[in-house]
């Protein structure tokens, strides 16, 4: 009985290795297309409204707790959307710094490094987000204060499109 459980582990855990293997050669082939591709829009103040906590206890106030958390979840969900548009953009924004990179100009090079390097950070910034956006979710009448990576986000997007920048 052991093992076959252990077997079944064993060959579930070579299917998912194998999924993983050839969803990232796939990623890998799409990059440049997806690099070219416009970025989508977010709203910051939209996002900044849906966690405001002002707005957060005004809700509880006057809905019934199950209301409230129905409401409060629903809000999360689009909220996680939106960072999972912040994170493709953030995503596109790296990979064309590193197309910018072959350009073998030490200047952009060196500015590149920088944006990929920031783009990281922002990355880093959305997993916390989400782990924090993830418990608000599973206990919707709880504080959560989310870092503020918007400001970050911002300053990536006004990079890109500043004239002179660094990515046309």
């Amino acid at each position: 009985m052991v093992s076959t459980l252990l077997i079944v582990a064993i060959a579930a855990l070579a299917l998912g290795l194998g999924y993983s293997l050839l969803r990232n050669a796939h990623v890998a082939a799409c990059a440049e297309q997806d690099a070219l591709r416009d970025p989508s829009e977010i709203d910051v103040e939209i996002f900044r409204v849906l966690l405001d906590r002002d707005q957060e206890l005004q809700l509880h106030q006057y809905l019934t707790i199950s209301q409230f958390a129905t409401f409060e979840r629903r809000r999360v969900r689009i909220a996680l959307r939106m960072l999972r548009l912040v994170d493709d953009n953030t995503g596109m924004l790296m990979q064309r710094a590193r197309l910018a990179k072959i350009k073998d100009d030490s200047e952009v090079a060196v500015e590149m490094d920088r944006i990929i390097g920031s783009a990281l950070q922002l990355r880093l910034g959305l997993i916390l987000a989400r782990c924090c956006l993830y418990l608000k979710w599973l206990f919707p009448s709880w504080t959560l204060f989310l870092p503020a990576f918007d400001v970050r986000y911002q300053h990536l997007l006004d990079s890109m499109y500043a004239p002179g920048g660094a990515i046309a």
